[in-house]
């Protein structure tokens, strides 16, 4: 059967007050979320989710990020709720979605390309949970990923960003976001920093019950 992007009458895209924002990132993704998450204000309002795609062993990129980044940067933790100007981090060898309920965090299939539906899997989760406040950005990665997560904000009217040919290190991610999924803003993850502060402004006053 033909894979059809979903429209918005199959999904919820009225969500609650407040918004959220997904990052997916693969090879060369680090330093592309060091030169967003430096740019992003300590006064940022909404929780960050990003989905790097590492090795599956324990990892320092939470201590990596925090040096580069006036946020406070944790793995997720299962249960936890999103607080605001916080960011997220999918631990290795996992899927993490966010519910009502807090994170559920799940173990990947076996094999490396399993990794490559796992921000499919957190967007999916933040559409349902965000709907048009949902915000999403494809960074660096040699693989395509996250197309289908998207397709599914733009299918709600949310945003969605794709990092630039000539700041990525592997450009075949960003290019999949914005060949099919048509991510909207194509730019510096420096100056994607920018663009979520303007983006985010509106939504501050208007935040989910998550805690501050």
């Amino acid at each position: 059967m033909q894979n059809v992007p979903p429209t918005r009458e199959h999904l919820n895209c009225s969500g609650p007050p407040g918004g959220a924002v997904a990052i997916i990132a693969s090879a060369g993704g680090i330093p592309a979320l060091i030169s967003l998450l430096r740019s992003l204000p300590k006064t940022f309002p909404l929780p960050i989710f990003v989905a790097q795609h590492l090795p599956r062993q324990p990892s320092k990129l939470d201590a990596v990020l925090s040096w580069h980044s006036q946020l406070n940067v944790v793995w997720a933790v299962e249960g936890d709720q999103p607080r605001k100007g916080n960011i997220y981090l999918v631990p290795p060898g996992t899927n993490l979605a966010i519910t009502d309920a807090g994170f559920e965090i799940s173990p990947l299939a076996p094999g490396s390309s399993s990794w490559l539906g796992c921000g499919d899997h957190l967007i999916d989760s933040l559409v349902a949970r965000y709907g048009a406040s949902t915000i999403g950005i494809v960074l660096s990665g040699a693989l395509p990923a996250g197309v289908k997560g998207l397709r599914a904000i733009k299918a709600c009217g949310g945003y969605t960003m794709a990092q630039d040919r000539q700041s990525s290190t592997s450009f075949e991610m960003p290019a999949a976001a914005i060949d099919f999924a048509k991510a909207e803003i194509v730019m510096p993850p420096d100056r994607m920093a920018l663009a979520l502060s303007i983006i985010a402004e509106p939504w501050q006053e208007q935040q989910h019950p998550i805690h501050a």
